[in-house]
């Protein structure tokens, strides 16, 4: 099947965008360095940001959302990501709609009626619980397990550099993870795991008995935090889980998809920035009596870096338009097709995002290395999600290659 696609925004797409923008210059810009070198998200942006309709955005109008788009997300992720180049905000409001989304999905009614209008609200946080001590991206030997009770679950395992177990910890309506946990045993394969949205503290602001939880200090992206939770015997209502007992694994892997478009976006947000930042500065800065914009050499960095941002930007735009052809218009595309696309997406993005933002740090010379500018912020921003966060560039290549070769040709068991 051929599927043409259609580059024009509508009048709403552009209207998300003219909302996000004002959001930037009034919310965000003001305090850029703080956020990104200061500590923890303000609070007042986060109420903001939920009064504005960015959290959430993708949850149901009947769990007080706006039902709105993939690609809508999208403009609404790379536009905060201009404002906040370190990544904090855009990853918090992309975690709190991917993930709930997900629970919107696959959730129980009483699960989703308790947690998603608190996420909507700016109450809660909701996110993504996999990575494990012995690794993240070999998802199928994880340890992390549940076993059936008396209609309930008891839990135990570990979870590590997970995104959001400060905000969880902090904001009133606590916070918790749609986490993969081992129910069957190993010769299940994939259809040994089952996911849970796991409340480690819950809605009512009590702290889950049995979790504990840490906090690791990251080199970048200060406003958001990275930490991990801990749990043992922990007890867990039936009505936490999130589809069917076997599915989790396939569960989280669509969530991803959806994840891994939203990074994408960020990392090309920040990536755009740097180079409006870079082109301000080769037109106003003088050297040699001249503009640095002159030296033939750095025109043709700007020419190679633009190209390849619009490059990126186009093949994270066409993932969204995909998927939003599944989840908004019901047309059945080939998960094989809806792979390689969030794939290659994934695979660019955040190499891209890093090299511009790495050369426009060259052109700025010693100020760039002072946290009077934002790029430092923004090279270890997208730093995260180059060496691994939803899925490294490797396991992208990997995945790219198992849908254009065949699962036989993969050099590890698959699931």
């Amino acid at each position: 099947m051929v599927r043409v696609m259609d580059f024009s925004y509508t009048e709403e797409d552009e209207m998300v965008r003219e909302t996000a923008q004002e959001f930037v210059r009034k919310y965000v810009l003001p305090r850029r360095n703080k956020i990104s070198y200061g500590g923890p998200l303000p609070d007042d942006i986060i109420k903001a940001a939920a009064d504005a309709g960015f959290l959430g955005f993708n949850i149901s109008e009947r769990f007080g959302g706006a039902g709105g788009s993939i690609q809508q997300m999208s403009i609404i992720v790379e536009e905060l990501a201009k404002g906040d180049v370190s990544m904090a905000l855009p990853v918090f409001v992309l975690l709190v709609n991917g993930w709930p989304f997900m629970l919107e999905r696959y959730g129980s009614e009483e699960a989703k009626e308790e947690i998603l209008p608190s996420v909507v609200k700016g109450r809660t946080f909701f996110g993504i619980g996999s990575t494990e001590p012995s690794g993240g991206s070999d998802v199928m030997n994880e340890k992390s397990k549940a076993e059936r009770r008396d209609g309930r679950w008891i839990a135990s395992g570990e979870k590590v550099y997970i995104s959001g177990v400060g905000e969880s910890m902090r904001l009133p309506g606590g916070g918790g993870f749609l986490t993969l946990l081992r129910t069957g045993d190993k010769s299940l394969g994939s259809r040994a795991f089952t996911s849970f949205a796991f409340m480690i503290k819950g809605t009512d602001g009590n702290v889950k008995e049995g979790v504990k939880t840490t906090l690791f200090e990251n080199i970048a992206r200060e406003g958001l935090s990275t930490g991990g939770f801990s749990f043992d015997g922990v007890d867990i209502d039936d009505k936490y889980r999130v589809g069917d007992v076997g599915k989790g694994f396939h569960i989280i892997m669509e969530g991803f998809n959806i994840a891994r478009i939203y990074v994408a976006a960020a990392c090309n947000g920040a990536a755009s920035e740097a180079i409006s930042m870079g082109i301000e500065h080769l037109k106003t800065r003088n050297l040699f009596d001249q503009p640095l914009g002159r030296q033939e050499g750095l025109q043709f960095e700007l020419a190679d870096t633009y190209t390849k941002l619009q490059s990126s930007r186009l093949l994270t735009q066409r993932a969204a338009w995909l998927l939003d052809r599944v989840y908004k218009h019901g047309e059945k595309v080939p998960l094989s097709e809806q792979n390689l696309a969030v794939s290659m997406a994934k695979m660019t993005a955040p190499p891209t995002a890093h090299e511009i933002i790495t050369k426009v740090m060259v052109w700025h010379g010693a100020l760039a290395y002072t946290k009077d500018s934002p790029l430092g912020a923004a090279q270890g921003g997208v730093m995260s999600y180059y060496v691994g966060a939803e899925g490294g560039i490797n396991i992208m290549k990997l995945i790219i290659a198992r849908e254009l070769l065949g699962k036989e040709f993969l050099s590890y068991k698959s699931a």
